[in-house]
């Protein structure tokens, strides 16, 4: 695999699967861009990836806002000269019981606002960086690869109840499951891949 110079941009870059999967491909020598809201973090991921030999910058953006991430791939395009690759990482979790009754009595509900977070960064933050990343690798003729990465529980999340009803993460991650099967079908491009990884 050579990644020597290719522009590769990760989001939630800032720590866990992100950071690591970033340090990971530091040592092939590519362009990193890291996409990450907490500064710290993103800064320590940075930090290490340039000591391993990539060439990096990390960019503070909502991977949910459509303005951001639009001028977020400019400012790629604009700084490295292309994208070659997109990992799709950004996620949140907020799960919880869509009720949760005890001894018949109703103890608490998951409110809109924690539904709407959790759709908000891990499906549209994965439709609108994969749509950027693949305009701008059929623009530029890049044989290019977007990889999205979503979770197991997909398939439901086990737990101690027999129906946790975990919500809205395992939901998401089968719709990303099935908006990269989509995507596929249609292909985005014919030197352009896109790939799920469940993590």
């Amino acid at each position: 695999m050579n990644l020597n110079n290719k522009t590769i941009v990760i989001t939630g870059a800032a720590r866990g699967l992100g950071a690591a999967m970033a340090r990971r491909l530091a040592v092939h020598g590519p362009n990193l861009a890291l996409v990450d809201l907490d500064a710290d973090g993103i800064a320590d991921t940075l930090n290490a990836c340039d000591a391993a030999g990539a060439k990096g910058q990390a960019y503070g953006v909502n991977v949910a806002s459509e303005d951001e991430v639009v001028a977020l791939f400019d400012r790629i395009v604009a700084d490295f000269g292309g994208v070659d690759g997109l990992v799709n990482n950004a996620g949140i979790t907020r799960d919880g019981l869509l009720v949760k009754f005890k001894d018949g009595e109703l103890v608490s509900k998951m409110t809109l606002e924690q539904w709407q977070a959790v759709i908000d960064v891990n499906l549209t933050g994965v439709f609108l960086c994969g749509r950027e990343a693949a305009q701008r690798m059929v623009e530029s003729n890049s044989k290019g690869c977007i990889i999205n990465i979503s979770s197991i529980s997909r398939a439901g999340n086990m737990g101690p109840m027999t129906v946790p009803l975990t919500v809205p993460h395992s939901d998401g991650a089968g719709v990303i499951e099935a908006v990269g099967e989509g995507v596929c079908a249609r292909r985005v491009g014919e030197r352009v891949w896109l790939y799920n990884v469940n993590r």
